[in-house]
């Protein structure tokens, strides 16, 4: 019976001392700390003129590209050239080219402006020393075109409308001298 108690009391005393290690253990660690950190990241788009355009020819590109994106014909007025500007196969309009491109707004579903920019939002060619939106000018054949080059073309519409076998792309198309002339802005053949 003393033993069991010696036993009893040996437990109680090591239950006890667990017991009290740890409470000894929890005081003296160090505090746990919680930290919240949040992150803002803010991103700022700004146009960049394309570094393999003259500086000319991106300042006019830019200007152009703003004026359509506005759909603001008296912006875009100031950059059309009182001379040698080709924006109709036909004979010219009076009033100039934003009369021609406002009446095809009103008496047709074409929206020069919008084309105007989807144009200069694609890649460009050089076709004889004028810059040219788009890189399609110069292809001579649908089947010329690379699949990614026909999913770039396809705001432009169905391409069948657009090119013309034998003859090619005959769709909207903006040109640039290196200058930074506005040269043409002009649909069909």
């Amino acid at each position: 019976m003393r033993r069991a108690a010696l036993v009893t009391g040996a437990v109680a005393l090591l239950a006890l001392g667990a017991v009290g290690g740890w409470f000894a253990a929890r005081e003296t660690e160090d505090p746990e700390r919680i930290v919240e950190t949040s992150t803002v990241t803010v991103t700022t788009t700004e146009e960049a003129l394309d570094a393999a355009l003259p500086e000319a020819v991106a300042r006019t590109r830019q200007a152009l590209l703003e004026a359509a994106r506005e759909r603001d014909y008296d912006a875009l007025r100031p950059l059309v050239p009182p001379t040698g500007f080709e924006y109709t196969f036909g004979s010219p309009v009076p009033g100039g080219p934003i009369a021609y491109w406002q009446e095809l707004e009103r008496t047709t579903d074409e929206r020069p402006l919008e084309r105007l920019e989807q144009v200069l939002e694609m890649p460009y060619t050089l076709s004889r020393g004028i810059f040219v939106w788009p890189f399609a000018y110069d292809v001579a054949s649908l089947d010329e075109l690379t699949a990614h080059e026909r999913e770039v073309l396809a705001p432009l519409g169905p391409l069948e409308t657009v090119f013309v076998e034998g003859t090619g792309y005959l769709g909207w198309r903006a040109g640039i001298r290196p200058d930074g002339a506005w040269v043409f802005f002009v649909a069909g053949d």
